[in-house]
């Protein structure tokens, strides 16, 4: 019986090391139904491996096309065992021994990143949330990106970096920790990270960039062509806002660096303009809150609300301050001084 080593090479992505070793396996002659059950498990485990594996799958699909090239004969020499040499067994040796050699040159060329063939372009996946909708994705490499309400993004991955492009909304990213850079893009600027957790906000001509944990770059954007300048790079904590026309504006760090509190579907304010968390609140829902009058426009609010509970909102205003409350005829709330 043949058994194909299952660590080949050291070095290399990890997981596309080991779903090669598993294709290899799995095509032993001497593979067992405990061993395939525990590959359906390393493959059910997380997304990236299931790709890993599929990208292997396509590899050894043309690996016949190019069985006569050099590289492939020198690998599948070196990883064969010579055959012993009884007449009544040399034909069904031979074979086994090639198609052993051949996987295990198979996981060797999937370490080093040697090509057979051009990778199949990867289609730009779309997602969108609706007004009071949130979600949280699982991308290809295994990050895991929540959009909050009424938000847009592209995903496009390449084997040299991994690019998110940020339409409207905002979003938080976990970051699979891998060698492609992650690049957040927006038409006023970039944030580009390895493997970090931070928020992205994109709002009128500037975008809002917190970081709870790991590193980031800030990049202006940048015309066509033309390499992206950096502008700052933030610590644990840290948060900073900028745009095209807006320069670089540090905001006053969390120290704490907690998670946004709208991934628990709340809508945290401190010392916050009325107008500004008005705005926020407005985000959730089609029934909008509407300000009348300076004096309103003037109060700053504290506090953490849910954000698909306007209504909650406009309660805590009346009580605490001197605000009025009516209804429009399209049903949006409208506060004004009751003094």
């Amino acid at each position: 019986m043949s058994t194909t080593r299952l660590n080949v090479v050291e070095g290399g992505d990890p997981i596309r090391r080991q779903a090669a070793a598993w294709f290899a396996r799995l095509r032993a002659d001497d593979v067992s139904e405990s061993e395939r059950r525990d590959c359906r498990q390393w493959l059910d485990a997380d997304p990236r491996h299931r790709a890993a594996y599929e990208r292997i799958e396509r590899m050894w699909s043309t690996l016949g096309e190019h069985a006569p090239h050099p590289e492939v004969a020198l690998r599948i020499r070196a990883e064969t065992p010579a055959p012993a040499v009884p007449a009544s067994a040399r034909k069904r040796r031979a074979r086994a021994a090639w198609w052993t050699g051949a996987a295990a040159a198979l996981v060797a060329l999937a370490v080093i990143g040697w090509r057979l063939q051009p990778a199949p372009p990867v289609p730009e996946q779309h997602y969108v949330t609706a007004v009071g909708e949130s979600r949280t994705i699982a991308l290809d490499d295994g990050s895991r990106v929540s959009l909050d309400t009424d938000t847009r993004l592209q995903v496009r991955f390449s084997g040299e970096q991994r690019r998110i492009s940020l339409v409207r909304g905002r979003a938080f990213f976990r970051v699979a920790k891998e060698t492609r850079p992650f690049l957040v893009q927006t038409e006023d600027g970039s944030v580009k990270a390895v493997g970090t957790e931070f928020e992205v906000y994109r709002r009128e001509g500037e975008i809002e960039v917190a970081l709870i944990e790991g590193r980031v770059l800030l990049l202006a954007a940048a015309a066509d062509g033309a390499a992206p300048v950096q502008l700052a790079t933030l610590d644990p904590g840290q948060k900073a806002s900028f745009g095209q026309r807006k320069p670089l504006r540090m905001i006053q760090p969390d120290r704490h660096a907690a998670l946004p509190a709208w991934l628990s579907g709340k809508l945290a304010f401190e010392d916050q303009a009325l107008p500004a968390a008005v705005t926020e609140f407005n985000r959730y829902s089609h029934r909008r809150i509407v300000l009348q009058g300076e004096a309103v426009a003037r109060i700053r609010v504290s506090g953490v609300f849910r954000s698909d509970d306007p209504h909650a909102f406009v309660e805590a205003l009346q009580e605490l301050y001197p605000v009025a409350v009516s209804a429009s005829p399209s049903g949006d709330l409208l506060l004004s001084d009751r003094r």
